[in-house]
């Protein structure tokens, strides 16, 4: 009777047992991992109030309609040097003397961010914002008391400068 060597040496000094080892010792780790990176990662894209930000929603329509009413125009233009961000604004009736520039980032709601504008004459205003990172902004533009708004995307820092205009309603 002739024995083949692989049949006479034990079976850890085969490939086959290891490679069978391998698949069910491999997922159980990669099913591990997936569980501590769903545990540490929070969900920033979901919102705890989903109800009163969908009603909110038409708050918001409205506002826009009275932007486009007002015919309200703004050149955004940004000093990095300096880290201001000017504003040349234009509308059919006089401007107030604040306004609130908001950024909110596209995924990272902890990156959102708020500018305040003063009104320096002449339909212009400044506002200070430093360490703005890269991103796909967008853009919103509205007076203090909230009733009216417009909005914009701007692709930061590859433009330095932006036209924010109503759209259409």
């Amino acid at each position: 009777m002739n024995h083949n060597q692989t049949d006479s040496e034990p079976w850890y000094k085969q490939g086959w047992p290891w490679a069978l080892i391998a698949i069910p010792f491999f997922t159980v780790i990669a099913g591990v991992t997936t569980f501590i990176i769903a545990n540490d990662t929070s969900d920033s894209l979901v919102q705890d109030d989903y109800y009163k930000k969908g009603l909110a929603i038409n708050d918001n329509i409205e506002r826009l309609e009275r932007g486009h009413q007002l015919k309200l125009k703004a050149e955004l233009e940004f000093d990095k040097d300096n880290q201001l961000f000017i504003l040349t604004a234009t509308a059919i009736n006089p401007l107030p003397k604040d306004l609130t520039l908001s950024f909110s980032h596209p995924t990272l709601q902890q990156q959102d961010r708020l500018v305040h504008l003063s009104h320096l004459g002449a339909n212009q205003y400044i506002g200070e914002l430093s360490d703005l990172p890269s991103a796909y902004w967008h853009i919103s533009l509205e007076d203090k008391d909230k009733h009216w708004l417009i909005k914009k995307r701007w692709l930061y820092p590859t433009k330095k400068r932006l036209l924010i205009a109503p759209s259409q309603p």
